[in-house]
């Protein structure tokens, strides 16, 4: 070791303690949400299909990129394949990213700190306080992707501090691979990792090693994308045609997103900051990775109000960069000189945790999420989805607005409302005036132009008896129910789903 670089001592004991606490609060805090997205089970259905030989479709014979999570996908095939439940698949495959991510923290704030004295403890701190946040713990479980998808984003963080342009160009590859967001962060990690480090710190490489991360990581990205568009005939996956389109629409619902998480986790954390300012934080502000990493932090920021925010609940889409985000603000408190001690250290992750939970009980995203949870959604999807497979002719068509588990559990041939799973209505020009981020895109004379044998109305209608009136149809339904040929082709139906409710639906009527 060279004598300018700092020490900070990660014994195996006082390591595997931090980090195995950090686990089992940060699980607990998951188990606490009891948290299933719907849209899980659409990549469920591509993995399914996958492994029966009909390959990445979500409809047997229709190549429509309904998915955003390619990787995801493949690792979500080799569970099916060993014979494992999908969602048991996913969920350990979330706590292992997660697990893996919190190993990284302390190796990072080493990195981020590089001057005399490091604290040991910041990254212990750094893992406790993220194990508080409610976003990071509601989706460790959600069934998506997204803990892997902040493992590589932590991954190519790491690589980008230390200059080491091989594990940046190889996490900037499956950060690519995971999530559409990935080329823009794969290309930030990359570009930091051959800057000039500023303490000549840089790993001892050759020029020959130096250089083939940027390689690997541009071959691999346009071998993808080639591979994409001879598969599926577009350069970018459906999802991002059917979620965007709307530049100022979807500003509209960014904008409230992008309040409400600075307004759950940035003032808590901003308060932090601003004390670690007072008492002499300001030399590790004039560090370049300090400064690129708050960079990094703000260009989220502006990508998730230019993309319109997400509807689903407890900030999807700043998962990946919260662990950045605590992690930098660890490092800044670390500079008020009280977590040097084990025990300042201790009472300083559990004031850093304390202090994000509110978020986790309080506010819209949390409603959000109960929302989603409740019978009005996920709990009667499930409902619906079963009573259809069971009373159903096999083979049927159907058409609905929630494309996840109803057509991974009953196996119809399916056609959404929102364009996610279908070409046509994905590449239409629509405005965005519903305030739905990425559900807005509709097209109700298509839908019925194709005839499907049954249609869901109403996000999916389960009440405690048949319903007598019309299925109030949702506001971006009603172009379907007002058609002519609906009206004349379809006949209002019900079907019994247990406990003595019923699904109410639409049939097409016999010829």
């Amino acid at each position: 070791m060279r004598p300018d670089t700092p020490s900070v001592a990660l014994a195996r004991g006082p390591w595997l303690i931090w980090t195995g606490a950090a686990l089992g609060l940060l699980l607990l805090h998951a188990l606490s949400f009891r948290f299933v997205i719907d849209d899980a089970f659409i990549s469920f259905r591509f993995a399914q299909n996958l492994v029966d030989g009909h390959g990445l479709v979500f409809n047997v014979g229709d190549r429509v990129e309904g998915y955003s999570n390619l990787l995801y996908v493949l690792l979500t095939a080799v569970g099916l394949k060993l014979g494992l439940d999908p969602l048991l698949w996913g969920r350990f495959l979330g706590t292992a990213a997660m697990a893996g991510l919190l190993t990284q923290l302390p190796v990072i704030t080493a990195r981020l700190e590089r001057t005399r004295p490091a604290s040991r403890y910041t990254g212990h701190v750094a893992q406790v306080a993220l194990a508080g946040v409610g976003a990071v713990a509601c989706w460790m479980l959600g069934g998506l992707e997204t803990p892997l998808f902040a493992l590589w984003a932590v991954l190519g963080w790491r690589f980008a501090l230390g200059r080491e342009s091989l594990g940046a160009g190889v996490a900037g590859l499956l950060l690519v691979l995971t999530r559409p967001e990935g080329p823009a962060l794969a290309a930030i990690f990359m570009v930091w990792s051959l800057l000039p480090a500023e303490d000549r710190l840089r790993p001892r490489t050759s020029r020959l090693r130096r250089w083939l991360g940027p390689v690997l990581l541009v071959a691999g990205v346009a071998a993808f994308f080639l591979w994409r568009h001879s598969y599926y005939g577009w350069w970018l996956p459906n999802t991002y045609y059917a979620k965007t389109g709307d530049l100022m629409g979807q500003i509209k619902t960014g904008l409230p997103y992008a309040g409400r998480f600075l307004l759950s986790y940035g003032l808590a954390l901003g308060a932090i900051v601003g004390v670690a300012l007072l008492r002499g934080g300001g030399d590790l502000l004039r560090r370049r990775d300090m400064q690129l990493s708050a960079g990094l932090i703000l260009f989220w920021l502006g990508y998730t109000v230019v993309i319109g925010g997400d509807m689903l609940g407890m900030f999807r889409f700043w998962v990946p960069l919260l662990p950045v985000l605590v992690t930098w603000c660890a490092a800044m408190a670390a500079r008020t000189g009280w977590l040097t001690s084990g025990r300042g250290a201790v009472i300083g992750a559990a004031v850093l945790a304390v202090i994000l939970l509110p978020a986790s009980f309080a506010g819209k995203e949390r409603r959000l999420v109960s929302i989603h949870m409740s019978e009005a959604n996920l709990g009667g999807w499930i409902l619906a989805g079963d009573a259809m497979k069971n009373q159903l002719p096999s083979g049927s068509t159907i058409a609905l607005g929630p494309a996840g588990y109803i057509p991974y559990v009953t196996g119809f041939q399916t056609w959404d409302f929102y364009g996610i799973i279908d070409g046509v209505i994905a590449h239409r020009d629509v405005a965005f005036d519903q305030g739905y981020a990425g559900h807005e895109k509709h097209d109700g004379l298509y839908i019925v132009s194709r005839r499907p044998d049954y249609l869901l109305i109403g996000n999916v209608d389960i009440t405690d008896g048949p319903r007598n009136g019309l299925v109030p149809p949702h506001v971006r339904e009603v172009d379907i129910v007002l058609n002519k040929d609906f009206q004349r082709d379809y006949e209002q139906i019900y079907l019994p789903v247990g406990d003595g409710k019923f699904l109410n639906m639409f049939r097409r009527k016999t010829p």
